[in-house]
């Protein structure tokens, strides 16, 4: 399954990607990872990679912390790469508590829109997470 959703996120081996915040092992839909590619706990730690992406995909659920790294993420990307944006579906069962997150497609598009940024594809990764691919915009 992964081999297929990594072709249809553009996860390509050899690319430089970042997985930022993946759910733990058993219910992360992106494992195993291509070569190329690696993964950091949360967003805090991205200050701590060094160069820029080709691929960089993020596992969100809270708008304010999402919107406060917005900008480092699309900075970090190469001048080509691409961002996607995951968030827990409305119909997750993991959509309670500690997990419920108040992030949708629309929010994310919005604020892509305020960073110079344009979603061009949706993809629903599993049962529990979609995602949305952002890209920079073109003048």
């Amino acid at each position: 399954m992964s081999d297929e959703l990594h072709k249809k996120l553009g996860m390509r081996p050899g690319s430089a990607g970042l997985v930022i915040a993946p759910p733990p092992d058993d219910d992360n839909p992106l494992l195993p990872l291509p070569e190329g590619f690696s993964a950091i706990a949360g967003l805090e730690e991205l200050a701590q990679t060094s160069g820029s992406f080709d691929y960089i995909q993020v596992f969100v659920r809270d708008r304010a912390a999402l919107a406060a790294a917005f900008a480092e993420l699309r900075d970090r990307l190469a001048p080509s790469g691409m961002l996607w944006v995951s968030w827990l579906k409305q119909s997750s069962d993991r959509r309670s508590g500690a997990m419920m997150g108040d992030l949708n497609e629309n929010l994310i598009r919005r604020l892509a829109l305020t960073n110079a940024m344009v979603d061009v594809k949706v993809a629903a990764l599993d049962r529990d997470w979609s995602a949305l691919k952002l890209v920079r915009r073109k003048h």
